[in-house]
């Protein structure tokens, strides 16, 4: 089947909660406003707890009821650009959450004993960009999965969570275990997990069973997730969570870190936990052409590639309630182990990770104008260094002419370079082919 036997699976309280436009006070009371965007400045402000609920924020909530029909008529618009964005989504609840996903495969060129590909996205972005990726692997007969991290793209934003990389590797793991390996006839196969940037991160965490030390319980057999997982190819792969993580980045000096760690906590207490300024920064500032114009200086090979569907991507996920804590969160909480700790950490895993006591085949594909995780920063150069024993490390790279989104902003390199990697890897005999009406049974889809 191709990419439309997934349909369109909407909730409508998760429409209403997308698109921004329903507030409910302490007795359920639903509130409508034109003036939208000053209701959810008091609402947060007494969130947060610098303004106290009193009779102003009554006035305005009665105001606003009198010209509600205007409200339908912008709630109705929006409704439907929103639903025309998330088209071909599947949203699975983890954890009491919705996680936005999406699920390709194309039967006519399916082959057997390919693992599953499960992409992974990077800060602020969602499945959308992987548009060139996935066609590349469905052509390959892979089956593709991708999904919207918690607190990002079309994924629910709740504010009850501590955002992580452990955090998302545990999503990951379980997104795996619950729906790739019970949807499967045969779940020998395995998968391979892509990253770009902070999501090459979360692929790595995911893959050492890093997030198990979160957990209280130590008997976790991680055998369990070496097992499923086959190799990990990452387009690029961020220093941390954040840019603190950055202090921690191999060759930088301590005085330049005390200087970055002390500049941050700046920020940290001006911006990123100022949860008001982040939404107003989110409803007034961010535009579609601002973030036309950012796509743009990260497009560097191809800035026409930044269309109106990539925009979109960006744009409603910004606009939605809970968009403001899930980035301030993340801009301001612990950055979590870099990709050099996490290779020596769990050094003796890596190095026999496959049955035949081998290491894990990672691949990278980098960007060489990539101004925002460089080749020439000191995750890229350790990377560098592992390529050069392969056989050992597992590890190999290849550098193309992009910036950041190489799979993106410059697909036909990226994708053979891509291809290439994972064409070679040893392929599990089976007899059955996958069976997709477990996928959709698994989703309620009859």
């Amino acid at each position: 089947v191709d990419e439309n036997y997934l349909g369109i699976i909407m909730k409508e309280e998760r429409n209403k909660r997308m698109i921004g436009q329903r507030l409910r006070d302490k007795n359920e009371v639903v509130v409508h406003t034109t003036d939208f965007r000053k209701l959810i400045a008091v609402c947060l402000c007494c969130l947060v707890g610098w303004l106290p609920v009193s009779e102003s924020f009554v006035s305005i909530v009665s105001s606003s009821r009198k010209s509600s029909s205007s409200f339908i008529t912008q709630y109705a618009s929006l409704q439907q650009e929103t639903q025309k964005e998330q088209k071909d989504n599947i949203f699975w609840n983890w954890k009491g959450h919705d996680i936005c996903t999406k699920v390709v495969n194309d039967d006519k060129k399916k082959k057997k004993g390919l693992p599953t590909v499960l992409l992974i996205h990077g800060f602020g972005c969602s499945t959308t960009y992987w548009r060139s990726t996935t066609e590349a692997l469905k052509n390959e007969g892979y089956e593709v999965h991708s999904l919207d991290l918690l607190g990002q793209g079309f994924s629910a934003k709740p504010s009850s969570v501590y955002y992580s990389v452990n955090l998302w590797a545990n999503l990951v793991d379980d997104y795996i275990s619950q729906v790739i390996m019970t949807t499967n006839d045969d779940d020998n196969n395995g998968v391979v997990l892509m990253g770009n940037s902070l999501g090459s991160l979360v692929a790595l965490a995911a893959a050492t069973g890093d997030h198990y030390d979160d957990d209280d319980n130590d008997d976790v057999d991680k055998s369990l997730v070496t097992s499923r997982i086959k190799g990990i190819c990452m387009f690029n792969c961020a220093n941390g969570l954040n840019s603190k993580g950055s202090a921690n980045e191999p060759g930088i000096s301590p005085a330049v870190r005390f200087l970055i760690l002390r500049i941050y906590s700046v920020l940290e207490v001006l911006i990123f936990r100022n949860k008001l300024l982040l939404s107003y920064v989110l409803d007034k500032v961010v535009t579609k052409e601002l973030l036309r114009d950012t796509l743009q200086s990260l497009y560097i090979n191809d800035p026409s590639r930044v269309d109106d569907e990539l925009v979109d991507s960006f744009y409603y996920p910004a606009k939605e309630i809970g968009a403001a804590d899930a980035l301030g969160q993340i801009y301001a909480n612990d950055p979590g182990l870099n990709p050099v700790v996490l290779h020596d950490k769990y050094s003796n895993l890596l190095a026999t990770y496959t049955t035949d006591n081998g290491p894990l085949p990672i691949h990278l594909v980098w960007g060489d104008t990539d101004f925002i995780t460089p080749i020439e920063g000191g995750v890229g150069q350790f990377y560098i260094q592992l390529a050069e024993n392969t056989k050992t490390t597992g590890v190999s790279i290849d550098i193309v002419n992009s910036g950041h989104v190489p799979f993106d902003d410059n697909p036909e390199p990226t994708n053979a370079a891509m291809l290439t990697w994972i064409n070679s890897l040893p392929k599990q005999q089976q007899n059955d082919d996958i069976n997709l009406n477990k996928v959709l049974s698994f989703f309620g889809i009859n």
